[in-house]
């Protein structure tokens, strides 16, 4: 039986000693470090995966300050992946961590997310998500896909084996819905919890991970629905 440090003890009922061992050797890469993506790198800091590889330009402002886990009163126009690092060696300082302060786009995927094994989709961006896609299924890599507005969150797993993320937005343009519902903290809350949840279940083996499909919450009526795209 793998021993593992005590921190891990409560993981471990749950991924087995097994799927905990897993973890400490997987890269994972997060594209976005606001709302849903500062949730996803303190749940990962808290798993305990190899390495962290965080993607953002943007620097936090006061309007990031009703839902985004990294951002506080005294950060305010610092590097949101700067402050993420500062985080994640707060918590785990056995997680290494590589901050990218730069946009994500189609051309420099392969440079900043080349050795992630699992690649999560925390950003507001059509394109840039349909772009990570691109690049995960020509590459054999997974996608977590989370997204969140008003009382609405959606999350699904692309690999090269299933169908576009594409066909989740089809046409929709770059502003996402975010723009006219807005986003109260539990939205990327929930959405991140969702997300780790399914890298959890692929990198332990366990459980019906969403593969080819998309579970779409409605807090306000309390729906949970999966739908295959």
């Amino acid at each position: 039986m793998l021993k593992v440090e005590k921190r891990y003890i409560k993981n471990i009922g749950t991924l087995t000693c097994e799927g905990q061992n897993r973890l400490f050797q997987t890269t994972v890469a997060v594209v976005g470090a606001g709302g849903i993506g500062g949730f996803v790198i303190e749940g990962l800091a808290r798993l305990g995966v190899k390495k962290i590889i965080a993607v953002d330009m943007d620097v936090f402002d006061e309007m990031n300050l009703n839902r985004q886990a990294l951002s506080n009163v005294n950060n305010l126009g610092n590097h949101k992946v700067i402050e993420a690092e500062k985080r994640v060696k707060e918590i785990n300082p056995g997680v290494r961590f590589l901050p990218i302060r730069q946009k994500a786009c189609l051309e420099n995927l392969p440079d900043f997310l080349g050795e992630a094994d699992y690649i999560f989709d925390a950003t507001d961006n059509i394109e840039i998500r349909k772009e990570l896609s691109e690049f995960v299924q020509n590459t054999g890599k997974v996608l977590i896909h989370g997204g969140c507005a008003g009382w609405y969150v959606q999350v699904a797993v692309i690999t090269k084996y299933t169908s576009s993320i594409e066909k989740l937005f089809g046409g929709t343009s770059a502003q996402g819905a975010e723009k006219q519902l807005g986003n109260p903290v539990f939205a990327p809350m929930l959405t991140a919890a969702l997300e780790l949840s399914e890298f959890c279940k692929l990198v332990s083996g366990k459980g019906k991970p969403l593969a080819g499909k998309c579970l779409v919450v409605n807090l306000l009526t309390n729906e949970y629905r999966v739908f295959e795209f």
